[in-house]
């Protein structure tokens, strides 16, 4: 009779979904605060690395809090183990955020929303608009603060996802 009874609560859970608060995020996706972030291995320029967030159903990341940019900055500070001086190669350690401000020079709006910033976490003297900077990344030589830059440099990129629903099936 237990087993019956145990078998038949794991059909009923199976059936529900994951309870409430867990991670409803694909394999190798890491979960926080009701999203899901991929950070990309590869590197893209930044419309490439839009390409590839879309075709997982996702968007390059909006950071739209202090806690989700120190969640983000903590996750690749355990990724580069704190590799972010100088004497490493940048296009290693830094990565491209879903903003740019290419409609309007200077207003740096979030793309997947088509939202203006309503948080913001520049590096010192940044936006500076040098050479044509019209996308947004997280620059590990200013300790992943935000930085404009050209938009054809390869970089790696975060892919951020709403968090799902149990049984649901989004992206590869």
């Amino acid at each position: 009779m237990t087993q019956l009874y145990f078998l038949l609560l794991v059909v009923l859970l199976a059936e529900q979904g994951r309870p409430q608060g867990t991670n409803n995020c694909r394999t190798g996706w890491k979960f926080f605060q009701e999203s899901c972030y991929h950070f990309g291995s590869q590197k893209a320029t930044w419309p490439e690395a839009e390409a590839y967030c879309w075709s997982m159903n996702s968007r390059l990341v909006e950071i739209e809090t202090e806690a989700e940019s120190n969640y983000l900055e903590s996750q690749l500070r355990t990724i580069h183990q704190h590799a972010s001086d100088s004497g490493v190669d940048q296009n290693e350690v830094s990565y491209w955020l879903g903003g740019n401000d290419i409609e309007i020079e200077g207003v740096f709006k979030w793309v997947k929303s088509d939202q203006p910033l309503t948080y913001a976490d520049w590096s010192p003297g940044q936006p500076d608009d040098a050479n044509g900077e019209d996308c947004m990344e997280l620059r590990g030589a200013f300790q992943y603060h935000w930085n404009d830059l050209p938009c054809n440099i390869p970089h790696h990129f975060i892919c951020e996802a709403a968090a799902f629903e149990a049984n649901t099936i989004i992206g590869k």
